[in-house]
């Protein structure tokens, strides 16, 4: 058993920490609605999983699953979209075995009450944080994309709890 993030694409509906089995195929269909593909995330080492023929039967845009993706995997940003609901779990190990979430992201995402966002000005560091605050991730989340996206000196963006 494994533990990780559904991320429904009803924004009403909270996202929470599930557990099941990753080796379960069909677990993770009835989770996605079909059969999955995986978008890598970079940092932390994440994956989420979401279903392949989202645009094939035009289910929901989701919102969460796709910010968490274009921050957390910039190449993809603007890319790739994410519909329907969404798993966010760890990386596969070597031999292909899906992960648990990382510890950092539940922590952040399901027990953290206060977010920041800090950015990065030049390569080598530091991080600077601007004194807003936010009680909502997918708000932090929204501010760290469109601030890294508009601003010609911000090279980086991360959101951290406060």
């Amino acid at each position: 058993m494994i533990t990780g993030i559904l991320l429904p694409c009803a924004e009403e509906q909270p996202i929470k920490r599930v557990e099941f089995d990753a080796e379960n195929v069909d677990t993770i269909k009835g989770m996605v609605g079909g059969t999955f593909e995986a978008f890598n995330l970079d940092e932390p080492p994440a994956s989420i999983l979401a279903n392949d023929e989202a645009m094939l039967w035009s289910l929901p845009f989701n919102h969460r699953a796709t910010v968490l993706l274009w921050q957390h995997a910039k190449g993809l940003r603007g890319q790739a979209y994410i519909s329907g609901d969404a798993i966010l779990t760890g990386m596969p190990d070597g031999r292909g075995r899906t992960k648990s979430v990382p510890q950092q992201l539940a922590q952040l995402l399901l027990e953290t009450e206060t977010y920041g966002v800090e950015f990065l000005h030049h390569p080598d560091g530091p991080w600077s944080r601007k004194s807003l605050t936010f009680t909502d991730w997918f708000e932090a989340y929204n501010y760290a994309i469109i601030h890294e996206e508009t601003f010609a000196t911000v090279r980086s963006a991360r959101v951290i709890g406060v």
